[in-house]
């Protein structure tokens, strides 16, 4: 087949009223003028004029499934079909009862040949791609893809997925990601943005009032002053704790006037570290159950691994304060500049919360930027009943928050709050065709560049969830955490020890072996090996946990076959696991993160079910292993088992619940 011209071969080509469907107008030039036709101009009801021959075959040209451009004038036809095809699948996706697929689906080399190719295909010739099982049409594609990756894929939206910080999100951010891919905004840039830059602004602003309540007049003044930021979107919390620690580091080692000296931004970092006499280098101080991000935040400012000083914790999993000053101390000491101290308000491994107020004090006094990373923890500020545990997240210069944990926003949004709007300043950078000086660009404040317009996700889940949805929303996840906690605390079998109380709503327990649980209750040490045998019962049940989450049993009178491992029993519900230093010693733990509004107490309590069952199945093994027993020691067991889940069973139904053990119980919207 011919190529046929993406532009019209004579200037005097009239429009083309009947192409394309949705559209007044096609680009009749090669340097792209939109022709209109006069009489549409001038006209409320155009009258259409024949086409000529090759305008016709122009116009058919882009509907041809063999001309690429047929994917960018698509049809309301086209499209309408494949919403119904993709809702079928994310209605099966996100309702139908199925396996949560936390664990790896199938073998990885499997998975490995499935995603094998390397070339990017050619789109001439696909009919005989066809036949290798290559993809010749978006439906085909799609179906591809359902087969590869979505049957598969894991259910993060499941109430039972109670193990990760990933959850289900409310149905109008579906339609809403749509919206922004057909609009494809850069907000970069007020030229590719030209109102999401304001709606951009207007959501940072909302919550900056939330953080830091500045009076209406502040805001008046410095929402949209374009020489000026309240915070920056990213794509996630580490990119927003990186862009806190860059601004703190050029603050500390800004421009000296009396010298002359142009600061770190444009001398670097040992320049300024030799002008102000910092011969021991420069850190970032934090509780060592700070992030991850903060390693790369150290590495990528000049610092180094060793630009990281960890602070110890105490057994509520919170930064101890009297070792921070003790640590500021030595550091100054030793002629150590300090950029910033992190405190976090939601750690991602218990969800704990430090002393923010008494972290700022300390700041204060030795005039040292404080960063509060609350990308899991912040949105407390909704509760009435949890917001005092935040006290002093006010005073921090930055605040790292992260709308796609618990403000229910679609992944890849987070945020910084600068509390002072000359913060930015310390960051910015211009350049001659966009983000100029004096321009309302946000791209001149941000670390990353292009970027799409995901603060409309945020407006939406602001104004749609509202303050008070909000606030019923983190209140009800921490009441049903606290409930857990309890549950496990007081579980009949005893086989339970909860490694602290949940502040937030991320619980730590592990599972104890029968031969040391008197001992846990009557508060004795633990020696190494009891320590690591609680270890390996932990671990090994996670792993089943999470390989068999949610997985049906087979059916043999219609020959399926389980998800589940060969001969394990099916699970329900999905725990993470994490590692932590417990009473002294590294403690290997499963997670709880109850985040879903759609989790009940049910979900709840089949999750403590399947450990117990699975952690006497697990402990079976490893005692038959050890003792090299009998064959009938399995059996045993088992009826071990189902005799502990029984009284386990009939214990909780009888207890009082006419005396909860705190307002809200049980909790449910």
């Amino acid at each position: 087949m011919d190529v046929r011209p993406l532009t019209p071969q004579s200037e005097a080509d009239d429009y083309d009223p009947d192409f394309p469907d949705d559209a007044p107008f096609w680009y009749g030039s090669a340097s792209g003028e939109q022709r209109f036709h006069k009489d549409h101009r001038h006209s409320p009801e155009p009258q259409p004029t024949p086409a000529p021959p090759a305008v016709s075959a122009r116009r058919n040209s882009y509907h041809d499934n063999d001309s690429v451009l047929h994917y960018f004038i698509a049809t309301t036809q086209s499209e309408e079909k494949l919403e119904r095809y993709l809702s079928d699948i994310i209605n099966v996706f996100l309702d139908e009862p199925g396996p949560i697929y936390a664990g790896q689906a199938e073998p990885a080399e499997v998975l490995q040949a499935r995603f094998s190719a390397s070339e990017v295909p050619l789109r001439r010739g696909r009919s005989s791609c066809a036949l290798n099982g290559m993809p010749t049409s978006v439906e085909e594609y799609l179906q591809t893809v359902k087969a590869n990756v979505i049957d598969r894929a894991t259910r993060v939206s499941s109430p039972k997925m109670i193990g990760h910080m990933t959850t289900a999100l409310p149905y109008f951010h579906r339609p809403l990601s749509r919206l922004l891919t057909a609009m494809n905004q850069n907000v970069v840039k007020l030229e590719t943005a030209s109102t999401m830059t304001y709606l951009e602004r207007q959501t940072v602003g909302m919550l900056h009032r939330e953080f830091y309540g500045a009076g209406a007049g502040f805001y008046k003044t410095y929402l949209h002053s374009p020489e000026h930021s309240l915070g920056v979107f990213c794509s996630g919390g580490t990119i927003a704790n990186i862009t806190a620690m860059w601004a703190a580091r050029n603050m500390a080692l800004g421009p000296d006037a009396d010298s002359g000296f142009a600061g770190v931004e444009k001398a670097g970092l040992f320049a300024a570290l030799t002008h102000y006499g910092h011969s021991g280098g420069a850190v970032i101080v934090g509780s060592r159950l700070m992030h991850y991000s903060f390693k790369t935040a150290a590495d990528l400012l000049g610092l180094g691994d060793n630009g990281l000083v960890t602070v110890d914790a105490d057994d509520a999993f919170r930064m101890k304060v009297d070792e921070l000053e003790r640590t500021l101390d030595d550091l100054k000491r030793r002629n150590v500049r300090v950029i910033a101290v992190v405190g976090i308000a939601g750690t991602t491994e218990t969800g704990s919360i430090d002393p923010l107020a008494r972290i700022a004090a300390v700041c204060a006094a030795r005039q040292t930027h404080f960063h509060v990373d609350g990308a899991w923890g912040a949105p407390l500020v909704f509760s009435a009943e949890h917001r005092r545990k935040l006290k002093g997240i006010e005073l921090a210069d930055t605040i790292t928050v992260d709308g796609h944990k618990q403000l229910y926003t679609p992944m890849g949004l987070g945020l910084l709050l600068f509390k002072e709007p000359t913060t930015a300043h310390s960051i910015r950078k211009t350049a001659n065709y966009i983000i100029r000086h004096n321009s309302p660009d946000l791209g001149k404040f941000t670390l990353e560049g292009s970027r799409p317009a995901t603060s409309l996700h945020l407006h939406a889940s602001l104004y749609l969830l509202g303050r008070d949805g909000l606030a019923t929303l983190v209140t009800r996840s921490a009441t049903l955490a606290r409930q857990m906690a309890a549950r496990v605390a007081t579980h009949p079998s005893g086989c339970f020890q909860p490694l602290h109380v949940p502040e937030t709503n991320i619980f730590l327990f592990r599972y104890l072996h029968r031969a040391v649980r008197r001992k846990v209750q009557e508060g004795h040490l633990l020696t190494d090996d009891e320590e690591e045998r609680i270890g390996e019962c932990t671990r090994r049940i996670q792993i089943e946990i999470a390989s068999n989450a949610g997985s049906e049993p087979a059916d043999a009178a219609t020959g399926g076959a389980s998800v589940a491992a060969a001969g394990a029993p099916p699970t329900s519900g999905f725990v993470s696991r994490t590692r932590v230093r417990f009473r002294g010693r590294d403690a290997d733990a499963f997670r709880v993160v109850i985040a879903n509004p759609l989790t009940s107490w049910d979900d709840v309590e089949d999750v403590v079910r399947s450990v117990v069952a699975v952690g006497e199945r697990v402990e079976a093994e490893i005692e038959r292993k050890a003792n090299s027993s009998t064959a009938d020691y399995a059996a045993a067991a088992t009826r071990r088992r189902q005799s502990i889940i029984g009284e386990a069973d009939e214990r909780w139904k009888t207890m009082d619940l006419m005396q909860p053990p705190w307002i809200g119980w049980p909790f449910d919207i």
